[in-house]
C-alpha cells in the first residue's frame, strides 16, 4: 500500500482534497487563514464545514489540477 502524499497546510488551494479524520476526502473551498491569536490556520470546505491545523502542519492531500500545467 502506498502512503498518502502530504502538503504543508499553508500551501492548500481551493480544489485540493484533504483527508478528513473520518477517512472522507473533503474539497477545500478557501485558502487557509491565520488565527490572530493562535499558531493555527482555518479554511472552509465545499459544503460549509471548516478545517483547522497548526500553521506548520502537513495534511494528507490530493492536489487539484493546476491551470496551465500538463498532467
Amino acid at each position: 500500500m502506498s502512503s498518502i502524499p502530504t502538503r504543508p497546510v499553508l500551501e492548500l488551494r481551493p480544489g485540493d482534497q484533504v483527508r478528513h479524520s473520518s477517512g472522507a476526502w473533503l474539497t477545500v473551498a478557501t485558502r487557509p487563514q491565520p488565527s490572530p491569536r493562535w499558531a493555527s490556520v482555518t479554511w472552509s470546505y465545499l459544503g460549509g464545514s471548516t478545517g483547522s491545523a497548526n500553521w506548520l502542519a502537513r495534511v494528507p492531500c490530493r492536489p487539484a489540477p493546476r491551470k496551465g500545467v500538463a498532467s
